[in-house]
């Protein structure tokens, strides 16, 4: 083995041909390599956002602070006052299909956006202003409308032939074809997409000449055939964790197989329906936030893997609580102090409080494939028992949990906080502003809507900041949920797999730079 001081002696001339002979070895490596990466997801392709994105691109990027990069928008310009946007399109750009990428096709994917973006309101009307120049006029000022046209749900670029009716703004998407650097060629509905590289692609052309999506939504039977070499990489196909935590100290112990990790900001939380008691209690909220010991579950039930969260999102978070330094620390005297100032009490020496002579017995719904969930709900069975709450776990198809939501038929809710490319669960689409029917039983107030509405419609930076903290204080006293812990991402792949790298959101794919060796 060759020290370092020894490496330090030899000449450069030696040092250029050892530079030279290892890039050739690897050169020659990838030229006898297929080029082809099998990726096992959760998800079927067409429903998984981390698939879409490999065909579908958006107008505008988006770094992980969250601020509006150029993309298919190579620039833009903004009025003084901050209601007119002109859009100035790469010219470089052809669709999947032969379609050239010009200010009618970008028009045509603002239409679509706007079917379920919450700036729609606001919009007065989107203007082409030559072959190659967009402009978008608005009502009043949208703090966030770049950060909408960033998010493949609303923003993504379809060709307008591959919708019925074609150009329909309003029609339904037949099939995929988009500007991205991959082009789907062959689809099995929950087993398997394949798509091959687009070599047309704008920007940097894809090592990798084939992917195979494999739909295996049991995360357990992915690690396994991970481990036989029968998927090259998991845990890329969806926005949270699905690897288990307890299974990543195996796998890096693995000597076929790296591990990759990335917090992304966004936070594992339990949602409470605040419109059916015992949940329209503030106190009782917050008692249920002051009763789990969060340290004690990351270090046990994660082994390290991630850290606790004391507030709804991450601090770091452009639009994020930068204001609350502690949030609800672990303190289960008061925890059952507020229960008892509640009515809540053990009267009959059963373990379980009552009031009114009702136990109190609450449910926990659980979607399945939610990150980690299935341990996370049993920790938080056991630390509410020992305030004398009774939790009932009730997991579902995420489909049907997601009915039970909608039609408030939940106490408690596994769910997660929001994250790029979107501004937030305090914003205008966010689950805590009311006109935002999705989480229609989530808390929300008239005064917190106010202080929504002012921070999103101000170019003033100061009285965004004053409202957005403003927001953030009232949501932390009143407890609408309860944070768990930073939902961080693990992506495993055999060590044939080189270039892999995290892009700025969870909801992206970047396979660009991955080569097999």
């Amino acid at each position: 083995m060759i020290s370092s001081m020894m490496m330090g002696c030899l000449d450069n001339s030696n040092q250029e041909s050892a530079s030279s002979s290892v890039q050739a070895d690897a050169t020659t490596d990838m030229q006898q390599a297929d080029q082809v990466l099998t990726v096992g997801a959760q998800k079927d392709f067409k429903s998984a956002i981390e698939g879409r994105t490999l065909i579908f691109e958006t107008l505008i990027g988006v770094d992980k602070y969250g601020n509006p990069l150029p993309k298919l928008v190579e620039s833009w310009d903004l009025s003084d006052d901050g209601k007119i946007y002109t859009f100035h399109l790469r010219k470089d750009v052809v669709l999947h299909d032969g379609t050239s990428f010009d200010a009618k096709v970008a028009k045509f994917a603002i239409d679509m956006s706007m079917k379920g973006a919450s700036y729609k309101d606001y919009v007065e009307i989107v203007k082409i202003v030559d072959d190659h120049t967009l402009s978008v006029i608005f009502n009043k000022y949208y703090d966030t409308f770049l950060l909408d046209l960033a998010s493949e749900f609303k923003g993504k670029v379809v060709s307008p032939l591959a919708v019925e009716p074609e150009w329909d703004p309003n029609g339904k998407i037949v099939e995929y074809v988009g500007t991205g650097p991959f082009k789907l060629v062959d689809y099995k509905k929950d087993q398997e997409a394949v798509l091959v590289r687009n070599d047309d692609y704008w920007g940097t052309k894809p090592k990798l000449e084939k992917v195979i999506w494999k739909t295996v939504p049991d995360p357990y039977t992915q690690i396994i055939a991970l481990k036989a070499g029968e998927l090259d990489i998991i845990g890329v196909g969806e926005h949270h964790s699905s690897i288990p935590y307890i299974e990543l100290e195996k796998l890096e112990e693995n000597p076929n197989i790296d591990v990759m990790i990335q917090s992304f900001g966004r936070y594992q939380v339990i949602e409470f329906n605040c419109q059916k008691e015992p949940f329209t209690d503030k106190k009782v909220r917050s008692a249920f936030n002051y009763g789990i010991d969060r340290e004690l579950m990351v270090r046990t039930v994660f082994a390290d893997v991630t850290e606790p969260s004391y507030v709804i999102t991450a601090p770091w978070f452009k639009w994020g609580p930068d204001n609350i330094k502690n949030g609800y620390m672990y303190d289960p005297d008061k925890a059952k102090q507020l229960l008892a100032e509640s009515g809540w009490e053990d009267n009959d020496g059963d373990g379980i409080r009552e009031k009114n002579g009702e136990p109190f017995v609450c449910e926990l719904i659980v979607p399945f494939g939610e990150a980690n969930a299935d341990v996370v709900s049993v920790f938080l069975q056991a630390e509410l028992k020992k305030l004398g709450i009774k939790m009932d776990i009730l997991t579902l198809e995420s489909g049907a949990a997601g009915d039970k939501k909608t039609a408030g038929e939940y106490d408690m809710y596994v769910h997660h906080s929001s994250c790029l490319p979107s501004s937030g669960d305090v914003a205008p689409g966010g689950k805590y502003y009311s006109k935002y029917t999705t989480w229609e039983y989530a808390y929300h107030s008239d005064e917190l809507d106010e202080l929504i509405e002012t921070a999103y419609s101000t170019p003033d930076d100061v009285r965004q900041r004053e409202a957005l903290d403003q927001a953030w204080l009232l949501l932390q006293d009143e407890a609408p949920c309860i944070p768990l812990y930073d939902i961080v991402k693990p992506v495993a792949f055999r060590n044939k797999v080189h270039g892999f790298t995290f892009p700025a959101t969870m909801f992206e794919t970047n396979l660009q730079e991955i080569e097999i060796r």
